[in-house]
């Protein structure tokens, strides 16, 4: 009797956390199908001429399971979009040693003429080391970056997305 109960201890832990995670509403990072639940088709409405920016997030979109149309009453529409670069410390030198690259951007959505989110801003920052003697692989480096940097921005307005799906179901 005293060795059944240490071999299901184990399975007994996992049944209780997985039902506590699921009680109180845990999903995955990945599972954004609430998205393509409640939207299954988005325009997306590219105001700031960032077109990197707006292929990603389509790709994101995408993603979810979400058709991206070229009109729809549900509207994802970005404003706006401003890249920076900066440098951020210098060579004893003088010159720049450390380059640092910013982006703004700012974007709404939209449901038949309601706005479900309001005009918002998010920012994304990187920061790399520069040498003079690899330019050619430096000039990639902010490149990936950059990239990186609209990926990031893309997930976060499919959060804020996602975020005001669940709070109009409640």
């Amino acid at each position: 009797m005293m060795t059944l109960l240490p071999r299901h201890a184990p399975i007994a832990a996992l049944l209780a956390l997985l039902l506590t995670l699921q009680g109180c509403g845990f999903q995955l990072r990945g599972s954004t199908n609430s998205i393509a639940k409640s939207y299954s088709s988005v325009w997306v409405v590219n105001s700031s001429g960032d077109e990197a920016l707006r292929q990603i997030t389509v790709q994101a979109l995408k993603n979810t399971g979400t058709e991206v149309v070229a009109t729809s009453g549900n509207v994802l529409e970005i404003l706006y979009s401003r890249p920076d670069k900066r440098t951020a410390s210098y060579s004893s030198r003088g010159k720049s040693a450390e380059y640092e690259l910013l982006k703004e951007i700012r974007f709404r959505f939209k449901q038949d003429d309601k706005i479900l989110i309001p005009d918002t801003t998010f920012k994304a920052r990187r920061s790399y080391l520069y040498r003079e003697t690899a330019a050619v692989g430096k000039a990639e480096e902010e490149n990936l970056l950059k990239r990186e940097m609209d990926q990031d921005l893309a997930q976060r307005i499919l959060l804020a997305i996602r975020r005001s799906t669940h709070e109009a179901e409640q």
